[in-house]
């Protein structure tokens, strides 16, 4: 009987139904240096110069799991911004996140990887983009991966 419980236990911790596993759209807000950054076609609107790199997403064994392409023009942020005044706020839409894992790991351009919650993935582009107005330039890097 202790046999058929713990086999039940270890089906359950594999499956763990409670968890959501359906896919989701992401959107990650970053923001590029106004230095390196130009106009957008309208007022108020700016084009990163490294426009349009790729998101990727992988999960914690390193399968690639989604990728996106940074939008091509963001919003020149304002004073209210403190530190990013000036700097170029893009939103980047992923699409088809599977749900479910405990560690995500992206990287930009074929940059640094770095990890990310799902609950940071899933914060809404509001959230986002009202955190740069408190955020410090030199609290803004989240930490690399570990080599």
């Amino acid at each position: 009987m202790s046999v058929l419980a713990a086999a039940a236990g270890v089906t359950v911790w594999v499956w763990q139904p409670w968890v959501d596993r359906s896919p989701f759209t992401a959107y990650e807000v970053s923001v590029a240096p106004g230095e390196h950054a130009g106009p957008g076609s309208k007022p108020g609107s700016c084009v990163p110069h490294a426009s349009e790199e790729e998101i990727a997403l992988f999960d914690g064994g390193g399968q690639k799991i989604a990728q996106a392409r940074q939008s091509r023009e963001g919003e020149l942020l304002s004073s209210e911004f403190g530190d990013f005044a000036g700097d170029c706020l893009v939103i980047t839409r992923i699409d088809n996140v599977p749900g479910g894992e405990d560690t995500y790991v992206y990287q930009w351009g074929g940059g640094t990887k770095r990890r990310m919650t799902e609950e940071e993935l899933r914060r809404s582009v509001a959230g986002q983009r009202e955190s740069f107005k408190k955020l410090k330039k030199t609290e803004a890097a989240p930490p690399e991966l570990d080599s």
